[in-house]
């Protein structure tokens, strides 16, 4: 679940406690709001520090590769530096999320470009902790290590794919009470 479900989640519980006048029922939505409102804390954005320092020109990486090998996705960068040239470590830097990754390279070669990648909207989850950039001889190569096993069909997901929940049904002529009851078992 993303900060902002969860949030909405929040809101939507805080309603449904207002209107609630059963003990019972205030109870379990009083307990859920709880569980929820630690959800968000742990979700919660953490600040992040710019990637990018502007030092010279930049360039977008368009041209890229990738391959799966078991629980790993490869995305392999070459042609942006020559075999002697290396890229100091703290001129590398990444930021993986559960679906996408920046890189960010300093510094590249003897004219010193910058270059940046972006890719969102990845095909399947990856572990952010576990994933990992490795210098090459003309390049880098981004390795992200897959959060559950399976094959990917693309590196991203097509239209229409991204992770989607379904809003719970709530049937209008039933009793008010019993409404509440069945949104709770939906949407758990």
């Amino acid at each position: 679940m993303s900060f902002s479900d969860v949030s909405t989640d929040i809101d939507e519980l805080k309603f449904l406690l207002s209107q609630s006048k059963r003990a019972g029922v205030r109870a379990m939505l009083e307990g859920e709001l709880t569980k929820r409102s630690e959800l968000l804390k742990s979700l919660a954005p953490v600040a992040k520090k710019p990637i990018v320092k502007k030092t010279g020109q930049t360039k977008k990486i368009a041209n890229y590769g990738w391959d799966e090998a078991g629980m790993s996705v490869k995305i392999f960068v070459t042609g942006i530096k020559e075999e002697g040239d290396e890229i100091e470590k703290d001129n590398i830097e990444v930021s993986f999320e559960t679906r996408s990754f920046r890189l960010f390279l300093r510094k590249v070669g003897a004219k010193g470009i910058n270059y940046s990648l972006n890719i969102g909207n990845l095909c399947k989850d990856i572990d952010a902790e576990a994933s990992l950039v490795k210098q090459t001889k003309t390049g880098v190569t981004v390795v992200l290590k897959k959060a559950s096993a399976g094959k990917w069909g693309s590196l991203k997901a097509e239209k229409g794919e991204e992770k989607k929940e379904e809003m719970p049904k709530m049937d209008k002529d039933a009793d008010p009470s019993a409404g509440i009851m069945n949104l709770m078992k939906q949407m758990y």
